[in-house]
This record gives structure tokens, C-alpha cells and sequence, in this order.
């Protein structure tokens, strides 16, 4: 993504959030120098954007600075201040870090206020088949059938990006058998070349789209998924850590803002068996150990949410990610999207937790839940960085995927996810 002098406020912030975030990853080899240029362009800015101070630099202080910016200056001078644009929103989060991973400043005010809430970036979708046929999508899978159907998935990925999306997550189902066209062999703990292939050239195109960010979830099933696990099972445990070990230079190396979901709805439940959260644990202990927590979600979460970050602790340790993945569909049984998510937040602060969260599912383009999620970003003041949606309408006209390629994105868009 490039910028040009016609770009809105918007946009400018949205590219320079990124490469902020990009910045403060790189530049942590020298903190006190890198914590001097943040007080000092902290200063410059605030004294150019009409009194922003340290105590005040939000995103939505800074889209007006930007856009005073734009408005009043020179060609020459809207491209010299983005230096100290991305260096504040490198700056961002560089303030002391409690125990639990977040900034000593969230937790010390007690609940933000809900009026200056509001989310980090523009969302998108769950990108996981570019084609269905009489509701099944397993042949049509984005990473197993890229080298086939390469300008089918790039035109796809064009549109879903003209269409206002700026972030994806894209699952990596995988187990240890035969390829189904979604779900990919992991036998031995290795995707096989051409699948490998498939995923670098897949990234490629994400931000040769213009993207700014993407998840990749890892979405172990049948044997491979340890919640089909009556007890642990080693060998398969190996397997999984192999993998997603094997697969991380390629991530890394894309050339794309990243964070991995380690397990798929894999923060287990109080009651379930001792191995699901055995697995849970230790996979967090091996995958920080060699590669640090600052580009993953850890596990992801589903309902009830509320139980499973009760297990924080149990997996995590004092160790939690720094952002936390939720899966919210609102259904009659455990509450619309604003339940869950006020539930998951009072739990989350009952325990002394102020990460901020992605939805990282919901249903497909669905103004009722993207009204629900506003609501209670709104009442109780919780930080939500995007949305992406799940390619699954609330009608359900399928059992899992209803929608291919998941373009529409308006209505949780002009919600301001």
C-alpha cells in the first residue's frame, strides 16, 4: 500500500498505525534512545496538532491531527510529518508493562471511558474457500488450490479489499491424512511443497492487495485436534508444534503485519479433560520459548468466554498474550453479541486482564451483530482492534461456510470496525 497527497486522514493513520507498530518491533534493541525519540516526537506532535499531550494521544486525536495536516500544508510538509507520525504510533505502547501484559496506565484508571472508545483498524473476513457448490466448500480451499486457481483468489482478494476490507484471517486447517482440498496433510509435522508454496504466494498477494495485516489461525481437526483427546498424545502433540514451527519463517518473512492463533477455539473450558489444557499449556510454553509472545493471540476463544478466560492463568500462566482473540456469534442459548462480549469483558477485568481484543469471528456482513459488538465496545470502555468476520451468515444456509468469496463488509464498516 501506497500513500498519495490525495488520501484522507483515515487512510493515512490506518498505513502509519502498521508501520508504527512495525517500527517499535525493530527498534526495541536500543530502549532508552528509542524512549527518547518517543517523548520528543510525542512533544513535536502534540505542539503541531493543538495540545495533544502524552496523557491524551489517542487514535482519534491523531485523525484530526493528520487531517489538519492534509488540509493546511504543503505537499513537502504532509510527507516530512509522517516521520513523527509513525514514530507516535510506534510510541503508542511504550509506556510500563504490568504483569499481566498490558500498560500500566490501562490498568491503574480502573474501566476506560466508553465515550473516547472506539476500535484501532478496519477489519475483513475469514478467507477460507473462493468457491462453493451446493454448500460444500472442502474442495475449494485458498491455500491448497492457490497454485490452480491463483487469478481467481487474487481477483477475489481485489475485490474484498475494494469493498473496504483492510485486515484477514486465513485458517491453515491441517491433520494427519490425506489432502481434501481445505484441509491440508501435516503428516510428520510438515506441510508438503506445493502447499508451502501455495501460502507464500498466497501472503504475496494479500499485500501486493494493499492489506495491512492478517492472522493466520492454525486449525488442527480429527486426530490432530486435541479436543478429541481422551488423554495427551505425544507423538500428535510433536506433530502440531512441528508444524506451526516449520511454518513461522514463512510468516515472518511475508513481508506482512502478523499475529497467529496457535489452536483455533483453543482455550479449553474448566471442564474439560486435563489434556486439552495440558496441550494448551505447553504448546504456549515451547511456541514463546523460541519465538516471544509479540506476534500471536495465543489461543483463540469461543463461548462460553467467559469460563475459558477463567483458564488464563492455567494456560498462560503470568505470561498472557498482549491481545486476545474471541469468536462471538449471538444465539438464543448463550446471549446476542453484546452478552458475550460485556460477560467476557467483566471477567476479563474481574481478573486484572485489560488486553485489548479482535473478533476475530462473527457472523457474515450482519448489522445485528455489528450493532450488539458497537454497544458494548460503547458501555464498558474494552479496547476491540477490527472485526473479521466468518464467511457464515446468521440464516445458516450452511452448516459452516455460506458465503464465497466473503466480499460485503458495510455493515460492520460503518460501525467503525
Amino acid at each position: 500500500m501506497t500513500l498519495t497527497t490525495n488520501d484522507s486522514s483515515a487512510n493515512v493513520l490506518a498505513f502509519y498505525e502498521v508501520k508504527g507498530a512495525e517500527w517499535r518491533r525493530h527498534s526495541r534493541n536500543d530502549e532508552h534512545a528509542f524512549a527518547r525519540e518517543c517523548r520528543a516526537s510525542r512533544h513535536d506532535l502534540g505542539h503541531r496538532g493543538g495540545g495533544v499531550t502524552n496523557n491524551t494521544l489517542t487514535v482519534s486525536s491523531l485523525t484530526g491531527i493528520v487531517g489538519k495536516m492534509i488540509e493546511t500544508s504543503t505537499n513537502w510538509t504532509r510527507y516530512a510529518m509522517t516521520g513523527v507520525i509513525l514514530l507516535t504510533m510506534a510510541c503508542k505502547g511504550q509506556e510500563n508493562e504490568s504483569p499481566n501484559g498490558t500498560t500500566a496506565d490501562a490498568q491503574g484508571a480502573g474501566s476506560p471511558d466508553p465515550a473516547k472508545v472506539e476500535t484501532d483498524g478496519v477489519g475483513g473476513s475469514n478467507f477460507v474457500t473462493y468457491q462453493l457448490e451446493n454448500c460444500n466448500r472442502e474442495p475449494f480451499g485458498v491455500i491448497a488450490n492457490f497454485g490452480n486457481a491463483a487469478d481467481a483468489i487474487r481477483s477475489q482478494l481485489q475485490r474484498m479489499f475494494d469493498a473496504g476490507q483492510r485486515r484477514l484471517r486465513i485458517p491453515i486447517f491441517h491433520h494427519r491424512g490425506s489432502d481434501s482440498g481445505t484441509v491440508m496433510d501435516s503428516s510428520g509435522g510438515r506441510l508438503s511443497d506445493q502447499n508451502r508454496d501455495n501460502l507464500v504466494h498466497l501472503l504475496a498477494a494479500v499485500k501486493q492487495a494493499g492489506f495491512l495485516e492478517v492472522e493466520v489461525g492454525f486449525f488442527p481437526t480429527d486426530g490432530n485436534n486435541p479436543a478429541n483427546w481422551s488423554r495427551f498424545d505425544d507423538d500428535l502433540y510433536q506433530e502440531n508444534w512441528n508444524f506451526i514451527h516449520g511454518l513461522h519463517p514463512i510468516l515472518a518473512q511475508a513481508g506482512l503485519p502478523y499475529r497467529i492463533d496457535l489452536s483455533n477455539e483453543g482455550m479449553p473450558m474448566s471442564t474439560d479433560p486435563p489434556a486439552r489444557a495440558d496441550y494448551a499449556r505447553r504448546l504456549w510454553n515451547d511456541y514463546t520459548a523460541n519465538f516471544g509472545k509479540s506476534d500471536t493471540v495465543g489461543f483463540s476463544m469461543t463461548v462460553w468466554i467467559a469460563d475459558r478466560i477463567s483458564q488464563i492463568p492455567n494456560v498462560y500462566g503470568s505470561n498472557p498474550p498482549d491481545v486476545l482473540d474471541l469468536h462471538i456469534y449471538g444465539d438464543d442459548w448463550n446471549g446476542d453479541e453484546y452478552k458475550q462480549l460485556v460477560d467476557a469483558h467483566h471477567k476479563l477485568q474481574e481478573m486484572g486482564y485489560a488486553q485489548s481484543i479482535i473478533v476475530g469471528e462473527t457472523y457474515f456482513n450482519d448489522g445485528t451483530a455489528a450493532d450488539n459488538l458497537r454497544r458494548a465496545v460503547q458501555d464498558t470502555g474494552r479496547k476491540v482492534l477490527y472485526v473479521t468476520e466468518w464467511p457464515l451468515s446468521r440464516s445458516k444456509k450452511c452448516a459452516d461456510v455460506d458465503v464465497a468469496p466473503p466480499v460485503a463488509f458495510d455493515e460492520f464498516s460503518k460501525r467503525g470496525f
